[in-house]
């Protein structure tokens, strides 16, 4: 197991935060109306729960279903922290007056993606950390969960 190329690629390839707070077209999503409400969600507690859970739900299938290749998840994690500290963000421009909400969220969903994402072939569809990817592809950023996981909507800005 290992931390595919590809998706740090992707990641190198993604216009960053370019549509902040633009009207978005993406589907299934709910746009977050200002910036304060932004910060806010950024940093709820609820989102927090969100992300936890998406994450809880790949470990836990992976240790139920896949013992043996779950046991190569903290290498994988230590990996996929140091491409995200050393070749993603240092590549980041942010907006200096969100930046330490927006890097430790964006830090998260990166390592997360980079792991469900070398899981892929074990896990069910939909990812979603990959979804969360789409976001930031299309200049977006998540920043919070309207509803109980996993029901409801991705809120952005």
């Amino acid at each position: 197991m290992k931390i595919s190329q590809l998706a740090i690629h992707r990641l190198n390839n993604i216009n960053w935060f370019v549509n902040l707070g633009v009207a978005t077209t993406l589907p299934g999503v709910i746009q977050a109306q200002s910036l304060s409400l932004f910060i806010k969600g950024l940093n709820s507690d609820e989102w927090e729960s969100a992300t936890l859970e998406a994450g809880y739900e790949i470990t836990g299938y992976l240790a139920k279903k896949h013992t043996n290749k779950y046991q190569y998840w903290n290498s994988l994690v230590k990996e996929a922290k140091k491409v995200v500290e050393n070749d993603i963000i240092p590549k980041i421009i942010f907006p200096e007056s969100e930046k330490g909400s927006m890097t430790e969220n964006l830090k998260w969903d990166l390592v997360n993606y980079l792991l469900e994402d070398a899981y892929s072939s074990l896990l069910h569809e939909p990812f979603a950390f990959e979804g969360l990817i789409n976001v930031y592809e299309a200049g977006h950023m998540p920043c919070g969960w309207s509803g109980t996981w996993p029901a409801g909507k991705l809120v952005i800005y």
